[in-house]
């Protein structure tokens, strides 16, 4: 048939993205979680950077697993500067977060219990927010990717010592930024 790859590449691409998919797919969506702190916008930036690996597999399947993961980390990092860049974005984004903080909480505790389980999630949320963005990054994608510091090094580009480093520095601060949030909200409550 005319304008028909054969099957056999057909099938090739098909591998090929699966291969890069597998491979990839964990640590990406932790990258963008930890670059947007929003759990759908991570969602949504995953999968058209994976759309785009399907447009591009062509070239991909050229490329060694090494540089294949450069090449997705090249776009991803355009995803988010892209998302950023719209104000948009931004603002939906923040306006979700805010929606899942206000309706978050197991209300059948009560409504006592309801409120300050949503006060430590903004608590937390606010503390997140603000630590740099190298140390929520590398946090968030050892906690919620799951990824080792050799992995999420490789992600980023940095040495896996770095990535440790920075891991324990954005816990610390975290404590340290929680821990000045409950004394501010104890002075105000006496």
């Amino acid at each position: 048939m005319v304008g028909r790859a054969p099957e056999g590449t057909t099938t090739g691409l098909v591998r090929c993205f699966d291969s890069i998919y597998d491979a990839n797919h964990r640590a990406l969506h932790a990258y963008f979680l930890g670059r947007t702190s929003d759990p759908e916008a991570a969602l949504d930036l995953s999968q058209e950077a994976f759309l785009r690996v399907w447009r591009n597999v062509f070239k991909l399947r050229e490329l060694t697993p090494q540089r294949q993961r450069y090449w997705l980390y090249a776009v991803a990092k355009n995803l988010v500067a892209d998302l950023y860049r719209g104000s948009a974005s931004q603002k939906a984004a923040r306006q979700s977060v805010a929606t899942d903080l206000r309706s978050g909480g197991n209300h059948e505790e009560g409504p006592q219990a309801a409120l300050e389980s949503r006060e430590r999630l903004e608590a937390v949320d606010r503390a997140m927010n603000e630590l740099p963005e190298d140390l929520r990054t590398a946090l968030v994608m050892q906690v919620m990717g799951r990824l080792s510091s050799s992995q999420i090094g490789e992600a980023l580009e940095v040495p896996a010592g770095t990535v440790r480093y920075r891991i324990a520095m954005a816990r610390k601060r975290l404590a340290e930024l929680l821990r000045l949030g409950e004394d501010v909200g104890t002075k105000g409550r006496t």
